[in-house]
């Protein structure tokens, strides 16, 4: 990325190489065959698709989620098959041990199709070929490598691209689809994986010479670009077609039973971009939401929205009570700011600061050590009036919406039951709306007292939120900040004893809700994590 070297560039200079870049570019579509990883793609999308209702059973979830993983992996990631971190050797294995497991339990059909699925995986971590990452290889040096760039759709990968890369001989930046969003202009782009994962923005924009869209030739959909500008003038029309180029042979250990026959299924045959997505393992992980006379099925489950981040993890956000989540503001740099915000109001183009662990237990732990040895019984009087609230919903007919109207009749001014029961709330915000509360549970407890230490547990939570923030705001140097700007996400390490914390920015919201459990909720995850 020779050409952003040097001085600084103005926003109109920006601009303008972004058009030169626009009006030059060649975009290659770029399909690969490979004849076990196309097998296997076909076999495992047959379980799949065949599964249907059963995909929701605990007795498939297991195995559904891991083939879901292997195909992805398969489709996007630029690694010989027998790397260890895609781990296809171990999932053959325990797909075997599942099929023993299932076998007399479950509808014979879907175990002779999940039966099926395990020869292919097993020739694919035997073969150890990168068809990918040959094909992607092939590209680059057609320029110097060095001035060139892989996008990835998960980061996690891109030490082992880089190192996988450089084995080979070719040096190349690895990244995902921000840093192609970012300033830097590239000779060689290779975006790796479905051409319809691809944002617009790459493609209308492209911030390269040459891009070449890399992925298997069984994916559905083609790429298509729209016009760098709408308006009258048509000089503004950056448009070019995407040319397709032959597919790219990998060859492969001999198929057993014969040749491999290079036909093309059957449209209906072929795998969509949803089908091998991370939006697809999300949704199959949590069930979908469905409000049935205002129960939610249990105390620790609640209705979230999932948002993927740029680094390609995800964050599940509840949309209908006042849990917090660490956002930030990054205005001129180097000045930026650490908030909490209600994690229910955030959106696309949000940065989130998340860690591995719950966000929710954090402010406990936290909270705890600031209230000291009166934690124990504090929580004990939160805890109580909270079961007992629940306990009502379970018994009244029209579960948590009955419990409401009855509260706004005995003078509530707002009965936001779904909230109150949650792990998340302390205290309802009202001192007159807990009044009605505790009366309608018949509690028998002093008001005045039971507040004062409801109160002292919200205050703890509150300065250990900001002592957080503080600290976070802290670690966040002027060259994080830039990376984040630049790249959608960046690492910050706060002092002390906190783990480390991801800043990224929410590219896309999924549509519709989930049912998660609490622990899932404003934490860093991977679909890794769902199984």
């Amino acid at each position: 990325m020779a050409e952003q070297r040097g001085e600084p560039l103005t926003t109109l200079e920006e601009i303008d190489q972004v058009y030169a870049c626009a009006a030059e570019c060649e975009i290659w579509d770029q399909p690969v065959e490979h004849p076990i990883a196309r097998a296997f793609v076909f076999a495992a999308t047959s379980f799949l698709r065949g599964l249907g209702e059963a995909a929701d059973s605990e007795l498939w979830r297991y195995s559904a989620a891991l083939l879901r993983r292997c195909r992805r992996f398969v489709c996007t990631v630029p690694l010989p098959f027998d790397h260890p971190l895609l781990k296809l050797g171990d999932a053959a294995h325990q797909l075997e041990s599942e099929i023993s497991r299932l076998q007399g339990v479950v509808d014979p059909g879907h175990v002779e199709r999940m039966r099926a699925v395990v020869p292919s995986l097993q020739r694919l971590a035997a073969d150890g070929a990168d068809p990918l990452g040959d094909c992607t290889r092939e590209f680059l040096t057609l320029e110097d490598p060095r001035d060139g760039l892989v996008v990835l759709n998960d980061r996690r990968f891109t030490d082992a691209v880089v190192e996988a890369m450089a084995l080979k001989g070719v040096e190349v930046t690895i990244g995902t689809h921000a840093d192609l969003l970012g300033h830097a202009i590239y000779t060689s782009v290779v975006v790796v994986g479905s051409p319809t994962w691809i944002h617009q923005g790459l493609l209308n924009a492209p911030r390269t010479k040459n891009l070449a869209l890399v992925h298997y030739g069984f994916f559905r959909e083609d790429p298509e670009v729209a016009p760098l500008l709408f308006g009258p003038v048509s000089s503004t029309h950056v448009t070019r077609l995407i040319k397709k180029s032959k597919p790219f042979r990998c060859e492969a250990l001999e198929m057993p039973g014969g040749s491999w026959q290079q036909g093309e299924p059957d449209a209906a045959g072929l795998l969509s971009a949803e089908e091998c997505s991370p939006s697809e393992e999300i949704r199959a992980s949590f069930p979908r939401y469905a409000s049935a006379g205002g129960r939610s099925g249990a105390a620790d489950q609640v209705e979230a929205r999932a948002a993927v981040l740029a680094d390609g993890s995800h964050v599940l956000l509840p949309t209908d009570f006042e849990a917090r989540v660490f956002s930030l503001r990054a205005g001129e740099l180097p000045d930026v700011q650490v908030e909490q915000v209600l994690a229910s109001s955030v959106g696309r183009g949000d940065y989130l600061a998340l860690r591995h662990s719950s966000h929710h237990q954090d402010l406990v732990d936290r909270a705890d050590a600031i209230l000291g040895p009166d934690a124990p019984s504090l929580r004990t009087t939160q805890a109580e009036w909270k079961a007992r609230l629940w306990e009502r919903t379970e018994q009244h007919p029209r579960g948590i919406r009955g419990v409401a109207d009855e509260l706004r009749s005995r003078g509530a001014a707002t009965a936001n039951v779904g909230y109150w029961i949650s792990d998340w709330c302390i205290r309802p915000r009202s001192k007159a709306d807990f009044a009605v509360v505790l009366r309608y549970l018949a509690a028998g407890a002093d008001v005045d007292s039971i507040w004062e230490r409801l109160r002292r547990i919200d205050s703890a939570h509150r300065s250990a939120g900001q002592r957080y923030a503080d600290d976070l705001q802290q670690a966040l140097t002027p060259d994080r900040v830039g990376r984040l700007v630049k790249a959608g996400w960046c690492v910050a390490r706060p002092t002390g004893t906190d783990s480390e914390t991801l800043v990224a920015r929410i590219d896309y919201v999924l549509s519709g809700t989930l049912q998660v459990p609490l622990n899932a909720l404003c934490r860093l995850r991977t679909t890794e994590d769902f199984r």
